[in-house]
């Protein structure tokens, strides 16, 4: 290892630390906590923005009989005249109807009390659904979602019997019935239609069956060991009829003997394998589903993303760098399937929180004062970390958006490093963009791990302090606070011993944890909010050229294209065009020339609506362009860019890259006009070859004349050509040129106009009229031979220096 390849590595070695911050990020390229311009509001604001494109696979779509999916997203309840009018009566039938034939006992003990208040508040507020909206059914929906979740946990958990939970189970199915299911009476009879492709509601339903399962498993098994094991006690008839021990019922026998403790130790692994052998492919199952539903709600994203981009002008693509486009459309548009993740969870962490915190200030007071307490550092290092999470992951992302710059800029300029052995710079600035980006994400990663230090140490302070209390409390025997509302939550701790000591500090130690989980979630959702925020930059951006409201669709050109007083400038510093005028007929082609820089290639581009002017009029047929809409205008012009881009693709779809539709005749004609025969008789599959990307393995002329074939195959009335013979040799331009005034002189050419945008003499002097700019003018207009009569006119002298004779005319 050389001597200079030994420095650069150990320079990069250090720019590594093990610990410590690491090379500094450059101060044009760094933000800090004072930068930061989100708060609170703002994030929550950025994650609930996310819904348009969660929705679709939460709403569905709807299917209806003999018109099968719809498009468009399902509406959240009803909507265009469909309701579930019968979900409501058919809810309160069952509701009545269980209890009235027995099935579940009619009493209002514990905890049966809970269960029918939760059920009729889930009646009650059935019946403002179908048939109110606004507030009203917004209240209504959430507190019947609510009430029917919190009935089957009670069914679940605290009521022994499987009628119970048939009966909450019945009447949720009923309610999801009315969602997914909707009728619409006509003077036909009942129309009905299907709520189909609600993927995250399938989702989240399994995993609620498969918790629910969790939970049911754990409580047999539970039951089995502790009661009937360890202390002889029969099973439950229903359990001992679910196992396949009807002998070990209480209804047939009072204790269990030993040989049956025996045989029935063996039924709680039994149930777990059963268990396992179901959950596993279920668990794949569901692994899979979700990764797939959250890529379409990332790829709806990217859809959006990259559709507002082609709608923005060439000044806002021209003013930013092509990885930061990529990077956005990549990487942080994918923070959308994170918005789902976050706020599932600091949901159901808030909820164990304040219900566990309930519990134990049940049991004491001072406890679960210290679970409040907890939330007093936690929001003061919140305060503190919060705006730091958010400007470095906006560093970090705009870091690794420049770095991908980097390599985009480096693969497409790979001839010109090469050519001037740059290489080794090349590489250089690679090195210094790809540290920034590792140190961006470095320290954000170390701030992450600095507040965990932080919260990890205060928190096991108050936990080990909680938990010496309820060890001196359980020694001593102390009775529990409110004993009336432990027997009420289905409790049995009257005084503190070794059970309330172990399942209090359980649940004590998961709600201060929980707490400190809350507070890592939400700094993880910063990250999330500055990846959504970057991509509702782009998505709340103006485009700059659109359709007016009541723009027309453009249909033929007719009389002429007229530029009146044109002025434009792509920033106000930096103008281009000024009071520029024209006129071109059709049937005519106009050539634009002048020297570089006098806006050539912006006033076709203006004609285009790639921009739209600061001043001035551009009228076809005496009617403004900007009163045709945009789509319909450019399809009835097409161009040939002085660039030549190619795409990797055959040479047949780069022709018909415009018309995907064109047929072999139209693309033999555009190949003539382009004298591109020969060049397809060198290449080995003729039209069917395979470019490289950008058409690299091309020359400069090949690229030219593809780029007219292309331009010529759509066949339009306009046809704009930036230097389409620049590159070919004078043979070639001439057969071009006069295939091209061939084909200007078709059956159509009193609807067609050329504009050509060219330095060559040849081109030029072939054109009906010539327009010379000069600093964004018009100075001098006409055919070749008047301008050539101008003494001293520029397009005179403009001639002699591209032709080097001075004595032309």
């Amino acid at each position: 290892m050389d001597r200079e390849t030994a420095v650069r590595s150990q320079n990069l070695a250090d720019a590594v630390p093990f610990y410590g911050e690491g090379a500094p990020i450059p101060e044009s390229r760094d933000l800090s906590a004072k930068d930061d311009t989100s708060g609170f509001n703002a994030v929550v604001i950025l994650l609930a923005r996310s819904w348009p494109y969660i929705s679709p696979q939460v709403l569905g779509r709807w299917w209806m009989p003999g018109v099968g999916v719809e498009e468009r997203v399902a509406e959240l309840i009803r909507g265009r005249g469909y309701s579930f009018v019968y979900m409501p009566l058919l809810v309160t039938i069952l509701a009545v109807l269980f209890p009235y034939c027995s099935i579940v006992p009619i009493t209002f003990e514990y905890p049966y009390n809970f269960l029918f208040s939760l059920i009729l508040l889930a009646v009650i507020f059935s019946w403002p659904l179908p048939n109110l909206t606004g507030r009203i059914q917004t209240v209504s929906l959430v507190l019947v979602v609510l009430s029917l979740i919190l009935a089957n946990m009670i069914a679940i958990v605290l009521v022994e019997g499987l009628a119970t939970k048939i009966y909450t189970g019945t009447l949720s199915l009923v309610c999801l019935l009315g969602w997914f299911v909707q009728i619409r009476i006509v003077p036909t009879g009942v129309k009905f239609r299907v709520r189909v492709g609600s993927h995250l509601i399938y989702y989240y339903g399994l995993e609620a069956l498969k918790g629910l399962g969790v939970l049911f498993i754990g409580l047999v098994t539970a039951e089995i060991i502790n009661q009937s094991v360890l202390q002889n006690e029969p099973l439950m008839p229903g359990l001992s009829a679910l196992l396949g021990y009807p002998s070990m019922s209480a209804e047939a026998l009072a204790v269990l003997s030993e040989a049956q403790r025996m045989e029935l130790r063996w039924a709680p692994i039994k149930i777990e394998l059963a268990w396992f052998l179901l959950l596993w492919p279920l668990d794949i199952f569901l692994l899979y589903y979700i990764i797939w539903v959250f890529q379409r709600i990332n790829h709806d994203l990217r859809l959006a993303l990259v559709d507002q981009w082609h709608k923005l002008s060439l000044r806002h693509h021209s003013d930013h760098r092509v990885g930061d486009s990529i990077w956005r459309i990549q990487s942080d548009s994918e923070t959308v399937t994170h918005v789902l993740k976050v706020l599932g969870e600091l949901a159901v962490m808030l909820v164990n929180v304040v219900v566990t915190a309930a519990l134990i200030t049940i049991l004491s007071p001072l406890l679960g004062f210290i679970i409040l307490f907890t939330l007093v550092p936690t929001f003061l290092v919140a305060r503190w970390a919060m705006p730091r999470f958010r400007t470095r992951s906006l560093v970090q992302r705009i870091a690794n958006a420049d770095l991908t710059s980097m390599v985009q800029e480096s693969f497409r300029s790979i001839k010109l490093t090469k050519a001037y052995e740059a290489g080794e710079r090349s590489q250089a600035n690679f090195e210094d963009d790809s540290m920034i980006a590792f140190n961006a994400e470095y320290r954000n990663e170390r701030l992450g791990f600095r507040v965990s230090v932080i919260t990890e140490s205060y928190s096991a302070v108050l936990i080990f302090g909680g938990v010496c209390l309820m060890a001196l409390w359980s020694s001593t025997s102390q009775p529990t606070f409110a004993r009336e509302l432990i027997a009420l939550a289905g409790l049995s701790f009257v005084v503190w011993n070794l059970s309330a000591y172990q399942w209090t500090r359980e649940r004590y130690e998961g709600a201060v944890g929980l707490i400190v989980e809350i507070m890592r979630i939400w700094g993880w959702a910063q990250d999330v909010a500055m990846g959504l925020r970057r991509v509702f930059d782009i998505l709340d951006m103006e485009p700059e050229v659109r359709d007016k409201h009541g723009a027309i669709p453009f249909k033929k050109f007719e009389q002429e294209i007229r530029f009146k007083d044109v002025a434009f400038a792509y920033s106000p510093e930096r103008p281009v065009l000024d009071g520029v005028n024209l006129v071109a007929a059709p049937g005519t082609i106009t050539a634009i020339v002048g020297p570089t820089g006098s806006g050539k290639s912006t006033l076709v581009n203006l004609l285009l609506r790639l921009f739209d002017p600061d001043r001035g009029v551009i009228s076809i047929d005496g009617k403004d362009i900007r009163d045709f809409s945009v789509d319909s205008l450019r399809k009835h012009i097409a161009i040939a860019l002085q660039e030549n881009v190619l795409f990797g693709m055959t040479i047949r779809d780069n022709i018909r890259y415009a018309v995907p539709d064109a047929d072999e005749a139209k693309i033999n004609e555009a190949v003539r006009i382009a004298c591109l025969q020969e060049t397809l008789e060198t290449m080995p599959d003729g039209l069917d070859t395979m470019l490289g990307d950008r058409g690299g393995r091309l020359s400069v002329g090949q690229r030219q004349r593809i780029s007219i074939a292309r331009a010529i195959i759509r066949d339009t009335p306009i046809l704009l050509l930036d230097e389409p013979t620049a590159s070919l040799d004078a043979d070639t331009e001439h057969r071009v040129l006069e295939n091209l005034r061939e084909w200007a002189e078709n059956l159509d050419s009193s609807k067609r106009a050329i504009f050509l945008i060219t330095h060559r003499i040849s081109t030029i002097r072939r054109a009906d009229e010539i327009l010379f700019l000069e600093s964004g003018k018009v100075v001098e207009s006409g055919d070749h031979q008047k301008l050539m009569s101008i003494e001293s006119g520029l397009y005179r002298s403009f001639v002699r220096a591209e032709s080097g004779d001075i004595t032309l005319d």
